[in-house]
């Protein structure tokens, strides 16, 4: 844990990001990736060439779509129609599975969520959810989760700006230095954290897409943790101690 934050315990509101960071997000986008460049290799084309193509019309859509796993759907879809005048049964086929997997996936917590967020809930932290995507998709996943108890409520933007991260704090009545932002996309999460002066909590994560991978505007700012066991001691609660091994 790399930590710049000081006096983090004192923080009225906590803003967790929800994909990839509560709960498992991009390995499900990563499955669709390489399950619709397998179809495509078997029309004939290459996965290394369909993936980089995905990679780009993804970020172009962005702007105009936001964020989400139809509007993901929907290039793939644009992509098998630009090269195919028919879509034959089989590729349709294929393609709905691709999108009722992605849309239809395990709610899975990530390590240490569950008993990181009942902490803070039973030591009286307020907490939030906020989180980018479609909302009726993204707040099915926070009904799944079992975790939604633990949370004031739950708000879907269909991207994050510094904008919109305004209007939360500005609904929630909390002054930006009095709240922190826990998050693992440096877009979307933390850039516009500390753009609007707001704590900010990077979380790890293997699988963070490429389109959120930049640089942190103010890396000085930023403290990296592992997961969110690491959050509790920022927070000025104690660590969760690890599960008793098998030998001991």
């Amino acid at each position: 844990m790399k930590n710049f934050n000081a006096g983090l315990e004192n923080a009225k509101l906590w803003i967790f990001d929800a994909d990839d960071t509560l709960w498992e997000s991009g390995l499900y986008f990563r499955r669709a990736e390489n399950d619709f460049a397998a179809l495509m290799h078997s029309l004939g084309y290459e996965p290394a060439e369909i993936v980089s193509e995905i990679h780009t019309r993804d970020l172009e859509r962005l702007s105009v779509t936001g964020y989400g796993a139809r509007p993901y759907m929907s290039v793939l879809r644009s992509m098998l129609e630009d090269k195919f005048t028919v879509l034959s049964p089989y590729m349709l086929t294929a393609l709905d599975d691709i999108s009722y997997s992605l849309l239809h996936h395990p709610l899975v917590l990530l390590p240490g969520v569950l008993d990181s967020i009942k902490r803070m809930y039973t030591s009286g932290k307020r907490m939030i959810v906020y989180t980018m995507g479609e909302e009726d998709h993204q707040t099915d996943k926070f009904k799944r989760s079992g975790i939604s108890q633990f949370f004031e409520k739950c708000t879907v933007v269909p991207i994050k700006t510094e904008e919109t991260l305004r209007q939360l704090l500005a609904s929630t009545g909390t002054a930006p230095a009095e709240a922190c932002m826990i998050g693992n996309s440096p877009r979307s999460d933390i850039n516009p954290a500390i753009g609007c002066g707001v704590n900010a909590l990077f979380v790890q994560r293997p699988l963070t897409w490429q389109a959120e991978q930049i640089e942190f505007v103010k890396p000085e700012l930023v403290t990296t943790v592992a997961d969110l066991t690491e959050v509790l001691p920022l927070a000025g609660l104690g660590r969760i101690d690890p599960a008793p091994s098998a030998e001991g």
